[in-house]
């Protein structure tokens, strides 16, 4: 693949990438109302259309280079070949550091996956928590609690000195 090609296929990704979130930001904004969605959803639209004049600017700026090296991996076949390791011998040293470097990366993935969940579990718990507090703090009567006003003083509570 060409240089042009690679840098082609990163600028539209990005565009898109940019477009798409920038979307969201602005939709977010008109559900929730949040000035920081808003915010970010302009930032990523701006970078979006500012991606698209410099793709523009690069596909001139590069007119000369061609395209055949993107069309000849398009159209050319392509034949998946194994790595000399799954040609050999399945008890071989080399096949057994290739499985301990797979088992090594699904415990890692699965580490990192997992510590995620966990974090996202403790933010729906404690964000339960929270609410029920908030509840109770507005409606102490849930608790069987009298509910004072504490916006006035109380007459016997002045003191004369």
């Amino acid at each position: 693949m060409s240089l042009k090609t690679f840098h082609l296929v990163f600028v539209i990704a990005s565009i898109l990438l940019g477009l798409s979130v920038g979307t969201w930001g602005v939709y977010e904004y008109r559900a929730t109302g949040e000035l920081d969605a808003l915010a970010m959803g302009l930032l990523f639209l701006v970078m979006g259309v500012t991606l698209m004049v410099y793709g523009r600017r690069m596909l001139k700026k590069t007119k000369h280079i061609g395209y055949l090296a993107f069309a000849a991996l398009l159209f050319t076949q392509q034949n998946a070949a194994a790595c000399a390791t799954c040609y050999g011998e399945s008890d071989a040293p080399m096949a057994e550091g290739m499985n301990a470097g797979i088992m090594v990366l699904l415990v890692v993935v699965g580490g990192v996956l997992s510590a995620l969940g966990a974090f996202f579990i403790f933010l729906t718990h404690r964000a339960r928590m929270v609410a029920a507090r908030e509840k109770l703090l507005k409606d102490p009567g849930l608790l069987g609690l009298q509910t004072m006003n504490l916006t006035k003083p109380a007459e016997e509570s002045k003191q004369i000195f």
